[in-house]
C-alpha cells in the first residue's frame, strides 16, 4: 500500500487585516483545520469512529480524502463511517471508488465483501402500485406508542410498531424463526440506536411487507430482540416508498404515491 503523504497548507494572513478580528478568527481556525496533516485527519477519524461519533469521523474522512484522492484506505475507512450512518449508497459508492485505484489485495477484498453485503440495501426495490389516492392504514395506541397489522412475505400476519424515525425495519427472532429466515455466518450486522445505547443484529430481506393495500417488496429489515407487546418494527426501508403521514387524532397512518 502506498504510504499517505504528510502535507500541509498555508493561509494567507494578510487577509485578516482587512476582515478584521472576525476575519482574524476565521483564519485561525482555517489555519487549525488546514494545518492538519492526511495522517492526523486518519486518526482523529478513526478516534471519532472508536467514540461513536459517525459523523464527525465520516467528515473527516472526507476531508482526508480531498487531499488524497487516490489513497484507497481513507476511501474505506470512510466507507465504513457512511455503514454505521446508514447511508447505504454513499458507501456502495465509497467501496466502489477503491476498485477503482491500485488497491492493495486486502482492502480490495474488503471492498468487494462490502459492495456484496450493501446490495439487498442498495437494490430498486419493485413495488406494486399504490390505489390512486391514499392507502388509510388504522392504528392501535399503546403506551403512547402506535401499532398496526403488517402481513409479511404474503402469509404471515404481524404486529408491528410504526417508527418513521428507524431507518430500517425490524422483527423479532421468533418471528424470524417462523418464517424461516436464517442469516448466514457473513450475514452484514447493522447497528440499531436505540434508548438503551447501540445493538447490533443480522440483517435479512422479507421477500414482502403488505400494511393494508400498500406492499413493498424485497424489504431490509434486522433481526433483534423486542418488547412483549411487538412483532416487529415498520421503519424507512417499508415507509420510505410512500409519502407518509400519521394522523393522531384519527388513529390512521397514510399511505400515498410519491
Amino acid at each position: 500500500m502506498r504510504p499517505m503523504k504528510d502535507e500541509s497548507f498555508l493561509c494567507n494572513a494578510k487577509l485578516a487585516v482587512r476582515w478584521g478580528a472576525c476575519g482574524l478568527l476565521l483564519i485561525l481556525v482555517l489555519l487549525v483545520t488546514l494545518g492538519a496533516t492526511i495522517p492526523d485527519l486518519n486518526k482523529a477519524g478513526k478516534a471519532a469512529y472508536a467514540r461513536g461519533d459517525f459523523a464527525e469521523a465520516e467528515r473527516l474522512f472526507r476531508q482526508a480524502i480531498a487531499r488524497a484522492p487516490e489513497e484507497p484506505l481513507l476511501h474505506y475507512h470512510r466507507a465504513v463511517a457512511l455503514m454505521r450512518l446508514h447511508r447505504w449508497r454513499e458507501a456502495s459508492e465509497a467501496y466502489q471508488a477503491i476498485l477503482r485505484l491500485d488497491a492493495p489485495p486486502a482492502i480490495a477484498a474488503a471492498a468487494r465483501e462490502g459492495l456484496r453485503t450493501l446490495e439487498p440495501l442498495t437494490r430498486a426495490p419493485t413495488r406494486r402500485a399504490t390505489p390512486p389516492g391514499e392507502a388509510r392504514i388504522p392504528l392501535q395506541r399503546s403506551r403512547g406508542a402506535w401499532f398496526t397489522e403488517v402481513v409479511l412475505n404474503a402469509t404471515q400476519k404481524a404486529r408491528f410498531l410504526v417508527d418513521t424515525g428507524a431507518s430500517v425495519c425490524v422483527i423479532a427472532p421468533k418471528l424470524a424463526g417462523v418464517l424461516g429466515l436464517k442469516p448466514g455466518r457473513r450475514a452484514l450486522s447493522v447497528t440499531l440506536e436505540t434508548l438503551a445505547g447501540p445493538t447490533t443484529g443480522p440483517l435479512v430481506t422479507l421477500r414482502s411487507v403488505r400494511v393494508g393495500q400498500a406492499e413493498v417488496k424485497k424489504v431490509s429489515a434486522v433481526i433483534h430482540k423486542l418488547g412483549p407487546e411487538m412483532d416487529g418494527i415498520l421503519g424507512n426501508s417499508f415507509l420510505s416508498h410512500y409519502r407518509v403521514t400519521l394522523d393522531p387524532k384519527r388513529g390512521v397512518l397514510l399511505l400515498g404515491p410519491r
